[in-house]
């Protein structure tokens, strides 16, 4: 969704100070270079630290592949070398940037809004220069187990002061007001060409994991269902076709089947609330749904996104099925925007947020249809509903507390 897409030429920006009195909670500026690709969440996190008073040069730069790229490495270090820097800073966690922060001996703070992280990405998580911030808490306590101390809980954050500010026409209201929008990705998943080779058996017991997962929600067991001899069976099976080069783990696997699930739940849903409501689909790409959904493309993330979560009785977002207890910054976006969210029950969503109250939670396909049903009849209740869900969010999710949690477990200014 996001549209201003940074080329993959390497240039940095430099950012005025600015002042640190509004708060008081620092007395010192930490200067930093911020590493960015395009993220979403880019702009207003800028926004904050230099609200706060720190200096900031940011990198822009596109990775062609993100662990391995000597142009990058010779410049970032470049620019790196030739600052004082306190630490380097950047949204989702960068293996490159982290080599070299731990090379120069200076910290790393990434906070990443994708979930799970890249199996990967485990090769450089420990290094005692790192501060990775990870917006699920099971995924956090996952890691820990493991012995990766460097990995933080916390929660993702809305600019709710720039969502207030934007103004939208006439004309504008008129296309974005929808009984239920959804914006997003469907999901595809390579789930049948991994399977390809497996016998009926697997497929099978596949295909029950599916089954039974859809119909759990706050609760993701498919990694534990996964176990070795199953993997092997897989593995072995690639082997015999020839395809040695092939191999699939646990975590590749679970994220496979976990799209695969979250493909066919957000169709289900949307064609369903399709058939009873104006339903409008907003993405990159098209989609045939065997009912009447208004397919109307994607929307620019800062300035037309917030237009539909505002003007659209409820939100849909089925959260990806991989996310196992967090909130996606999506469902954040939707609540800042004053709009009203409908989303699967997720752990951490009900602990912070109040069912009925602050959002709309179901717990299963059934009880969406019939609470979709029940506040599209109650305008007062749902009106009421989008206030609660905002006003939490301006008193849990804003950016400067999260900034000072981050700062604090760092030990920087």
């Amino acid at each position: 969704m996001y549209s201003d897409k940074p080329s993959r030429r390497l240039h940095g920006t430099a950012l005025p100070f600015t002042s640190w009195q509004q708060t008081g909670r620092r007395d010192r500026t930490v200067n930093i270079l911020f590493y960015d690709m395009g993220s979403y969440t880019y702009r207003d996190f800028l926004y904050y630290l230099e609200k706060a008073g720190h200096h900031c040069k940011t990198v822009y730069y596109h990775f062609p592949d993100k662990f391995a790229d000597d142009f990058f490495v010779h410049r970032f270090t470049k620019y790196l070398t030739e600052g004082t820097y306190d630490a380097v800073v950047s949204v989702n966690f960068f293996p490159l940037v982290a080599q070299i922060c731990h090379k120069h001996r200076i910290k790393y703070l990434s906070w990443c809004y994708d979930s799970p992280l890249e199996d990967r990405l485990k090769e450089f998580f420990s290094y005692e220069t790192n501060y990775i911030f990870l917006f699920d808490r099971i995924e956090v306590e996952g890691y820990r187990r493991e012995g990766y101390t460097r990995v933080f809980h916390l929660p993702l954050a809305v600019n709710t002061r720039r969502l207030d500010a934007l103004t939208f026409t006439p004309s504008q209201i008129a296309a974005y007001q929808a009984d239920v929008s959804f914006v997003g990705h469907l999901y595809g998943s390579d789930l049948d060409s991994l399977l390809y080779p497996a016998d009926e058996y697997c497929k099978g017991f596949v295909e029950g994991m599916i089954q039974a997962q859809l119909r759990v929600y706050g609760y993701n067991f498919l990694e534990k269902l996964i176990t070795d001899e199953f993997l092997e069976n897989l593995n072995g099976a690639f082997r015999k076709m020839g395809q040695t080069a092939v191999s699939l783990n646990r975590r590749g696997l679970s994220f496979a089947i976990a799209a695969q699930i979250t493909h066919l739940e957000r169709t289900f849903m949307i064609e369903q609330m399709g058939a009873l409501y104006d339903t409008h689909f907003y993405s990159t790409r098209s989609y045939d749904f065997a009912t009447p959904v208004r397919s109307c493309g994607p929307v620019k993330y800062h300035t037309e996104m917030p237009g539909v979560f505002r003007y659209s009785r409820l939100n849909l977002c089925p959260t990806l099925k991989s996310i196992q207890s967090g909130i996606p910054l999506r469902s954040l976006d939707i609540m800042g925007a004053k709009g009203v969210l409908l989303s699967n029950y997720q752990p951490e969503l009900a602990e912070r947020f109040e069912d009925e109250r602050d959002l709309i939670l179901y717990g299963s396909m059934e009880e969406a249809f019939a609470k979709a049903d029940f506040y599209l009849k109650h305008e007062d209740l749902r009106k009421e509903i989008a206030l609660n869900g905002y006003r939490k969010i301006c008193e849990n999710f804003a950016y400067p507390d999260k900034i000072e949690i981050m700062f604090e477990t760092a030990q920087l200014g």
